[in-house]
């Protein structure tokens, strides 16, 4: 391998480095040390990148950057299989690098400029006709296909053993998802971020190949057959990074928006520990394909056993320590990403039969005889199985049933691909055996613990019941109040009755109406309605002494918002995404009534009190007259008031089950009275005999801080609706 280093003098040797080669200074960059360590640290902040991204997005937005990056990371291995040629041809068969260097960078450039010129604009077209966005779309597929040129030089000298080239290309390649992509996050959204890739990748495409007015035409013969050769290595690459993220397509077409992006919150985990690994593996199995030409088949193969061993370790150990910190890290560092955890535990474990794919997979390409046929034997089923495993999963658990159906998809590739090895003659059937033994203990010790850390959730429903549509949707992006005599607005901000609050509670609030005229302005400068950012907040306060006679001598003043002039329903699952205040005294609600005003029934999707943050309250209020009765439970939570949770009832014609961030908490047979249309309520409630009155530690103004309010239904399912 040394000879082969020093026989390299193609035209991109040294691409933009000049001088710098021979820096004492810089000396330390030859060391293979220096990439590993440099490149676990800076994909282990391409990494914290990638955990900053929810912080600044929704989970919606957040799925269309997760897709978007998909994109772009497919357009940086659009390079034709060009670098597995190159660890072939090089790396294995000491070609001649010189001539190959430079026809390789002229296929990149050619591929390249086909992409920007051509696939890009039609990408952007799909996009706007889709409702995607097509500037963001382009970019991301720009800045990809800049990634791919850049990394050309890199992959040459990599499979050349060229340690100092290769760790300096390398290295400025990783740093651009690291800072850069965080600032033009942070400046631009989704949008800038990939605005910043394109230039970075942009320019170090020009640094390390300058494209030459030679090797822009049209490849002659001499390229074709070189063509024809990196095609099929090519396909093998390009199939294996599909199948890595085809689980976030599949989740996409299968879960609402909101669901999908927690999906792509989990996945993102997921394949940053995987493409972690990847770039570790770059600077491992060229020294080990040299290893495995050199040794019999029988020490080759207990090589390889030991690779799959040594790998499985310590994703095992990471699935261990996720199980065990993604309920509260997920809470605490992203709380509107908690419905993810589940999803995020199960992708976790998935990781264990990819990760150890994912280190030896570019040596099972290299290796390959004819990678094109092995690709589309060996990938194409795989996918397919792992469409049916999410769709299976998803019918019957949503966004965690999908990530389950990933792990034993992930598992079932691996059967297949041990056995690929056996045929390359890579790995014996005995070590084949023992690696898929030691795989199936793992899984099975990882899916109990799982389950034992949240028993009764690990493979719980975390959207509404599959095949049912969504027929109401509120983010609140605005508040449209209802317009009396315009027919127009979806919420009235007091009880049907124009009650402004519950004397039979014994309720200490007003419930103030914000709309013109309806409220003394006093009394309608406390606020009780405000949005920030697609977060609606209700807001309970003190009414200064001065004005509570302008609210019938009420203390305290609060917000309510019903849909009894715009909405009701016949059954359905009913979702509020919110986060509670908390201190003596406040009852935040989300409830449904009937609506030809007559009480009861009732049901309460959710009811907190205050001193009980961490206690859930569920019940079905039935009955007429003295036969009143009530259903319910208490639930014991997280503290509610810390993060945002979901909260939720699906009710049939058979049955009233509630929910509570996906995993069902009770159910009770819907009772006779209980089949008539309802609407829907949300409010904060302040004092009454349950809660009690505010003391002196209850702190004012409290806010009920809702993300969004949704409702499904099955097909047939009744609904009134006033068109808007």
């Amino acid at each position: 391998m040394k000879q082969v280093s020093r026989s390299i003098s193609f035209a991109y040797d040294r691409p933009g480095f000049g001088g710098l080669r021979d820096l004492p200074a810089l000396a330390f960059f030859e060391r293979r040390v220096t990439y590993a360590v440099g490149v676990c640290v800076l994909s282990a902040l391409a990494a914290l990148t990638t955990l900053i991204a929810p912080r600044l997005l929704d989970p919606a937005a957040f799925g269309i950057f997760a897709l978007l990056t998909s994109l772009f990371h497919y357009a940086g291995k659009s390079d034709l299989g060009l670098s597995q040629l190159a660890d072939r041809e090089i790396a294995l068969q000491a070609g001649d690098s010189t001539e190959r260097g430079t026809q390789i960078m002229r296929l990149l450039w050619t591929a390249g400029l086909i992409v920007i010129g051509v696939l890009v604009p039609v990408a952007m077209l799909v996009a706007y006709w889709l409702g995607a966005p097509p500037l963001a779309t382009g970019l991301a597929l720009a800045g990809g296909t800049f990634g791919m040129i850049a990394h050309g030089p890199a992959s040459i000298h990599r499979a050349a053993s060229r340690i100092w080239e290769f760790s300096v290309a390398a290295l400025l390649l990783q740093a651009g998802l690291t800072l850069p992509r965080l600032a033009g996050l942070l400046v631009g959204g989704v949008t800038g971020s990939f605005l910043v890739l394109v230039a970075w990748f942009g320019v170090l495409a020009f640094l390390f190949a300058p494209p030459r007015p030679q090797m822009l035409g049209k490849p002659g013969p001499p390229m074709l057959p070189l063509l024809r050769a990196a095609l099929p290595l090519f396909a093998f690459n390009g199939l294996w990074l599909v199948y890595l993220t085809a689980n976030r397509w599949i989740s996409a077409y299968l879960a609402p928006p909101e669901q999908f992006g927690l999906f792509a919150f989990a996945a993102s985990l997921s394949l940053v520990g995987i493409g972690f690994l990847g770039a570790a593996a770059q600077v491992r199995y060229p020294r080990m394909l040299s290893q495995l030409r050199s040794l019999d088949a029988r020490r080759g193969s207990a090589m390889l056993e030991r690779e799959f061993l040594h790998v499985a370790l310590v994703l095992v150990g990471i699935a261990v320590l996720a199980g065990f910190a993604a309920p509260m890290g997920i809470s605490m560092v992203f709380p509107r990403y908690e419905g993810a955890t589940q999803a995020t535990i199960a992708l976790a474990v998935a990781c264990v039969p990819l990760g150890v794919m994912a280190w030896t997979m570019p040596m099972a390409i290299v290796l390959s005889q004819s990678p094109g046929f092995d690709a589309v034997k060996l990938l194409v089923p795989a996918t397919i199985i792992l469409a049916f495993c999410m769709v299976i999963g998803h019918r019957y658990a949503g966004i965690s049933g999908q990530a389950w159906g990933c792990v034993v998809a992930g598992a079932l590739l691996l059967v297949s691909y041990t056995n690929y090895l056996r045929r390359l003659g890579s790995l014996t059937g005995k070590a084949m055996m023992r690696i898929l033994l030691g795989q199936l203990v793992a899984l099975i010790a990882l899916t109990g613990l799982a389950m034992w850390l949240s028993p009764t959730s690990a493979f719980a429903s975390t959207s509404a019941p599959a095949g049912w549509k969504l027929v109401f949707e509120e983010d609140f992006t605005s508040l449209r109040l209802w317009e009396e005599g315009e027919g127009k607005g979806i919420w009235e901000p007091h009880y049907p009755w124009a009650s402004r609050t519950n004397e039979t509670n014994s309720e200490l609030q007003y419930y103030v109406d914000p709309r013109p005229g309806r409220d003394a302005p006093e009394i309608v400068a406390l606020t009780p309605f405000s949005i920030d950012e697609g977060i609606l907040s209700i807001r309970g306060d003190v009414i200064p002494p001065e004005h509570r006679d302008k609210a019938d001598g009420h203390a305290y003043s609060a917000g309510m918002l019903t849909t009894y002039r715009s909405r009701s329903f016949t059954y359905g699952y009913f979702e509020m995404r919110a986060r509670i205040p908390a201190g003596r005294g406040l009852w935040p609600a989300f409830w449904l009534l009937p609506v030809e005003i007559a009480w009861p029934p009732e049901i309460d999707v959710m009811e907190v009190i205050g001193h009980e943050v961490d206690r859930l309250y569920v019940h079905l209020h039935t009955g007429q007259g003295e036969e009143q009765t009530k259903a319910g439970r208490a639930v014991p939570t997280p503290d509610l008031s810390r993060s945002f949770h979901t909260f939720a009832v699906k009710w049939t014609e058979e049955e009233v089950a509630w929910f509570f961030d996906g995993r069902q908490v009770f159910a009770a047979p819907t009772p006779p009275d209980m089949h008539q249309a309802k609407y829907l309520l949300v409010n904060l409630a302040i004092g009454g005999e349950w809660p009690g009155s505010p003391d002196e530690d209850t702190v004012f103004p409290a806010d009920f801080e809702i993300d969004w309010i949704r409702v499904w239904q099955p097909e047939g399912a009744h609904r009134t609706e006033i068109v808007q």
